[in-house]
């Protein structure tokens, strides 16, 4: 086995990789790179073909023929920059990463053509089976409740809105659930609602598992929800947003299961 195959297959699968996070994360239109990605895709295709006609247990795991495909995927399931440029990292990692330590075993000991591809096959052979279709978090998988007030602020960049309107539907539906005044608010509601002592909202007959919620919806409203009441934060980073949605989002669930 030629090194150069193993190494030209690296840089065009690279260069695909490059592509796709350009073209997802506000770069070249997808017009302007789709020759070169079915280009591209098809040359991998046809390399990782022929080596696996040489007995190595190769699979092309990029489904997305199309950068169409791909835009389809990414602004239905990937939210942020960084998830996409996350997936793209891990779309290939399977493929990459055996030939990447398989080139540089053979380089630092110098060994022959025969013990590289032999060295490879046990990679790839001892490599952990993933399930084809892996849970990928997105917006479908909030609770209906933050989704809908969360969703387009979050979109066009609002962070500041989205976290804020995710913690006020907490606070609201804490609210809702005890028949609290308007004027309940912030932690002084959430204590009202879920103290130890006598609360009203019920997560658990366990007295250090009740607390635990108590602090756990406090430390939540008095983070998230108390600072963007009396200032902008300026919230920039999509990845912590959408964190603090998710949270938002579990605790919304937690309250459908409080009694």
């Amino acid at each position: 086995m030629q090194p150069a195959r193993l190494e030209g297959l690296l840089t065009k699968i690279r260069r695909i990789q490059s592509i796709m996070v350009a073209v997802s994360t506000g770069g070249p239109r997808i017009q302007e790179k789709e020759g070169e990605y079915q280009e591209l895709y098809l040359e991998i295709a046809g390399g990782i073909e022929s080596l696996s006609e040489m007995g190595l247990a190769l699979s092309h795991g990029n489904p997305f023929y199309s950068l169409w495909d791909w835009y389809g995927h990414w602004s239905a399931e990937l939210p942020s920059y960084a998830s996409r440029r996350q997936y793209v990292r891990e779309l290939y990692r399977p493929l990459v990463e055996p030939i990447e330590s398989a080139l540089h075993k053979h380089r630092v000991e110098k060994s022959s053509f025969e013990e590289l591809a032999k060295d490879l096959s046990r990679r790839l052979e001892s490599r952990p089976e993933s399930p084809a279709q892996g849970f990928r978090m997105s917006f479908a998988s909030f609770h209906t409740k933050i989704a809908q007030r969360c969703q387009v602020p979050f979109e066009t960049g609002q962070y500041d809105d989205a976290i804020f309107n995710a913690m006020k539907v907490v606070e609201e539906e804490v609210r809702a659930r005890i028949s609290a005044k308007p004027t309940d608010i912030g932690v002084a509601l959430i204590s009202k609602a879920m103290t130890p002592k006598s609360p009203l909202l019920t997560f658990s007959s366990v007295d250090a598992e009740q607390e635990a919620a108590h602090f756990l919806y406090r430390g939540a409203i008095g983070s998230f929800k108390n600072p963007l009441s009396h200032r902008f934060l300026d919230s920039s980073d999509p990845v912590k947003t959408f964190e603090c949605l998710a949270l938002a989002s579990l605790l919304m669930r937690m309250l459908d299961e409080a009694t």
